[in-house]
């Protein structure tokens, strides 16, 4: 069976890692669909598709997980109805159920006739990418811990976390 695990990922964390673990243990092939791909340079969606696309990659790789199982694509979508899961058939690879720990993401796809799975939440009181984000607002420096090395280094290598800092200005002031 093959899984689609829709998010943003903004940024991936533990959490999100241990999830596409959880899959990879459960489904013969993970789909992983980095929403909201347009946007990005905002306190909720900071990083690009291809930055949040990167994170992923080089964290499977730290964490030596199976490329043959795995199928990554971003995708410029807004969830803002039940039609979301149709521009989502669109441009993902055929799927068998919809994967999610998000209520809404979770009830639109049974609505529209798919298989759905929870997805265990891993610590979510930590990795919480909301509260990792306030972290790097807040130049707390404790963002690091939640997230793979590559993604903190890649965080650090295009500025990520002062954009963080930089966006909450024009977004809130």
């Amino acid at each position: 069976m093959r899984a689609l695990f829709p998010g943003r990922f903004q940024p991936f964390h533990l959490g999100h890692l241990a999830a596409v673990q959880w899959l990879l243990n459960k489904y013969d092939k993970v789909i992983i669909m980095i929403g909201s791909g347009q946007e990005s340079h905002s306190v909720y969606n900071p990083f690009t598709a291809g930055e949040r696309l990167f994170m992923i990659k080089e964290s499977l790789k730290e964490y030596n997980v199976d490329f043959r199982k795995v199928i990554m694509f971003p995708i410029m979508e807004s969830f803002t109805s039940k039609n979301w899961i149709r521009i989502v058939e669109v441009y993902s690879p055929p799927f068998d159920v919809v994967v999610s720990g998000n209520p809404l993401v979770y009830t639109v796809a049974k609505e529209s006739g798919y298989l759905t799975d929870k997805v265990p939440i891993f610590n979510r009181e930590n990795y919480n990418a909301t509260r990792i984000r306030k972290l790097m607002i807040e130049n707390d420096p404790s963002w690091k811990e939640l997230v793979p090395k590559s993604v903190y280094k890649f965080i650090e290598e295009i500025g990520g976390d002062n954009r963080v800092r930089e966006v909450i200005k024009s977004d809130y002031c």
